[in-house]
């Protein structure tokens, strides 16, 4: 045992030598504090620092939090319609703004429509969620086609269609013409039958229709002024409503709405 400790002590004692009169510890301590050592910590940290950073730009703070990587679909889903592809009523009432501004500008008319299916609720009872997407589907194909591919088509509710029609003349006698040619076109497609499980459906339609500036120079005004005259044509009985009443009675009579809900259901 004695050797053993006393072997164990020689070990210690001659393990750690002096340095320049200082012990091995005092050495270490010394070299710590030393300004090179010093230096290249601070620039390890700078360095984990900067890493750091550049992962958080690569990858943004919400792809690392649980239950974040929903919010772009949920966006989408808000500006756009998940069964057309339209643009939704809160995208519409922006794109509507931007048409009022850039009309301001050249001192031309726009004319928003509003387009409501007849029985659309009806039909989606009776047929189903898939049949009634699917109708909505080629009635909004339908409603686009007629127009210009650079005017605005939206789904603003279940059986509710809003366009846009810019870059009309000033003059408002050739409007009311433009847009009721427009509106007609619109009926005649809205019309057209449709099969689905070996059923013919038929639709018709109401249309409200605004002018600016006649009607609104703001879009929140025209958007009110559309919603309120397809009321009024669902109330006294028309197929289109304008919302001036000197341009209704300059429009030409369009097309009547059909009575056409017995042949809705299979």
């Amino acid at each position: 045992m004695t050797v053993y400790t006393t072997y164990l002590s020689a070990y210690i004692d001659t393990s750690i030598p002096p340095m320049n009169g200082w012990t091995a510890t005092a050495g270490l301590s010394t070299m710590i504090t030393s300004p090179s050592v010093l230096l290249i910590g601070l620039c390890l940290i700078s360095l984990l620092i900067l890493g750091g950073l550049w992962l958080k730009g690569l990858y943004p703070k919400h792809e690392f939090r649980r239950g974040r990587s929903t919010e772009k679909p949920t966006e989408m889903s808000s500006t756009y319609d998940s069964v057309t592809g339209l643009p939704t009523k809160r995208l519409f009432g922006t794109l509507l703004e931007q048409a009022v501004g850039r009309a301001a500008k050249t001192s031309r008319s726009i004319a928003l429509l509003v387009v409501e299916l007849e029985h659309f609720r009806v039909v989606a009872e009776s047929q189903g969620q898939a049949n009634s997407n699917v109708l909505v589907r080629v009635q909004a194909a339908r409603v686009k086609g007629v127009l210009r591919s650079t005017e605005t088509v939206a789904r603003l509710a279940q059986d509710q269609f809003a366009m846009i029609l810019d870059n009309l003349t000033s003059h408002q006698e050739v409007t009311a013409q433009e847009v009721t040619a427009i509106v007609e076109k619109l009926q005649a497609t809205v019309g057209l039958p449709l099969t689905l499980d070996g059923h013919e459906l038929f639709l018709t339609c109401r249309i409200g229709v605004a002018l600016y500036p006649q009607d609104a120079t703001e879009h929140e005004g025209l958007i009110k002024q559309a919603m309120r005259a397809v009321q009024t044509a669902k109330t006294e009985g028309q197929a289109v409503r304008f919302a001036s009443p000197i341009v209704s009675s300059a429009a030409p009579d369009p097309t009547p709405v059909a009575s056409s809900f017995a042949n809705l259901l299979p």
